[in-house]
């Protein structure tokens, strides 16, 4: 009896490996990395962590191919075909056989501790971190393809009211800020430090989650979300997307800067999401035109109906001096800044104080986009949509069916542009380039 019941819990055991193995397979096509990795590596600065060149075979059939997840998961299905079995196979010399088993079993968990297991769904699984199931629709207008993201398990999370940007007193509204440690461990992802300003961050996994992977760079040192991205912040946000292109997952990061910007805590930070196209969310790869390429100079999609500044970044990589980076990116921010801050001079009925606007960041280009107000409200239903840079980057997320079919009858252009301003850039374009002539005249 002993060795019947050792028998069995022997082959629930093996069956209960081989599901996970099958689980952690298929996440392992989308998050491809070489668990060893640093074994042998070199960490540098830029560039992270560079694997040893002992390693680059398991790089080739992990990471630029997913053939020993494949492995893993057909080796996984073969196991529970003999443990349920198949019918084929029960009573065969296959199926009776432990010296059959113990090999499979040996290979097969060689094969899943070669390959990376997020952290991401750790901290689903205990809790700390809230997903919600969502799907996306494609929806044009023009010559831009928006996505739509239908949440509908959003309905039921409060909403929290946008707090006070205060950039001289640290936590205004008097709640807990989730940037500061102690860090919730299933989120904490690790820290860095710009080598030449000596400032400090930390990386955390989103808490409320819509996308796996959504991650956030957040200051140590209290900063406000109304203050600029700075050069600093700038140089590690594209390290970061630098990385993550070199690791098959590309990412792009945004900024909401501001009370009007759609930003939900007080204390500074950048958010970066995972991308399923290479080329950016929508509204970059509008920009990557061909026809619209300018560079060393801002431009202006005039296909928008809302004031839009983004400037063409240069040809950078890893090997790029951190000097050449920082000074290029603040070359484009500041062109940019100047831009947002004279289209909302030109707006009559924009409030007094600091302006409001959200930042898309990719490897190609830097947007920025001016705000006049934080919330839309649908004429057809009255429920009010919260828009931040992702609204921008031409990502839009809804809670209900109702909701996304008003919004594709109401418009995306029309409900950006409700958010945000007029477009001046051609005549402001003009303007500079007119001053720029005057001086070199005199």
């Amino acid at each position: 009896m002993g060795n019947l019941i050792w028998h069995e819990y022997s082959r629930l055991l093996s069956i209960t490996s081989c599901v996970y193995t099958i689980w952690a397979s298929f996440w392992g096509f989308y998050y491809r990395k070489f668990f060893w990795d640093f074994v042998g590596g070199i960490v540098r600065s830029p560039g992270g962590l560079q694997p040893s060149r002992a390693n680059a075979i398991f790089i080739t059939l992990i990471v630029k191919a997913p053939i020993i997840q494949i492995l893993s998961m057909i080796l996984a299905f073969v196991i529970l075909a003999i443990e349920f079995p198949l019918p084929q196979l029960k009573g065969s010399s296959i199926h009776r056989s432990f010296i059959v088993r113990v090999p499979l079993l040996l290979l097969q968990a060689f094969l899943t501790v070669l390959f990376y297991q997020n952290k991401f769904e750790k901290a689903k699984e205990e809790g700390d971190l809230l997903f919600f199931p969502s799907t996306v629709q494609k929806h044009k207008e023009g010559e831009i393809e928006y996505e739509i993201r239908l949440c509908p398990a959003l309905q039921h999370k409060p909403h929290l009211p946008t707090p006070h940007f205060d950039p001289r007193q640290k936590n205004p509204d008097g709640k807990p800020d989730p940037f500061e440690p102690p860090y919730i461990e299933n989120l904490y992802i690790g820290e860095v430090k710009d080598e030449e300003d000596g400032k400090e961050y930390v990386a955390l996994l989103n808490k409320y989650c819509v996308i796996p992977l959504h991650f956030l760079l957040a200051s140590k040192k209290y900063e406000s979300q109304a203050s600029p991205l700075l050069p600093p912040d700038l140089v590690q946000i594209y390290l970061l997307l630098l990385a993550a292109k070199k690791a098959g997952s590309p990412f792009f990061a945004f900024y909401n800067c501001g009370d009007r910007s759609g930003a939900s805590q007080p204390h500074k930070h950048i958010q970066l999401l995972p991308l399923e196209d290479e080329n950016g969310p929508p509204s970059n790869r509008l920009a990557l035109n061909p026809r619209k390429i300018t560079l060393e100079r801002p431009f202006s999609l005039s296909s928008l109906p809302y004031a839009n500044h983004i400037f063409r970044l240069p040809l950078m990589s890893v090997s790029t001096p951190i000097d050449e980076i920082e000074e290029k990116l603040s070359q484009a921010f500041l062109s940019l800044l100047d831009l947002v801050i004279s289209t909302v001079r030109h707006d009559p009925h924009y409030p007094a104080g600091t302006p409001s606007y959200n930042a898309v960041l990719t490897l190609d280009h830097l947007h920025l986009i001016p705000r006049a107000e934080e919330n839309y409200t649908l004429k057809e239903t009255g429920d009010q949509l919260s828009i931040n840079a992702v609204g921008f980057a031409g990502m839009l997320l809804v809670k209900s069916e109702d909701e996304l079919e008003a919004v594709k009858r109401e418009g995306v252009g029309k409900i950006l542009r409700g958010v945000g301003l007029e477009s001046i850039h051609d005549m402001q374009v003009e303007g500079t380039a007119l001053e720029a002539e005057q001086v070199i005249q005199s």
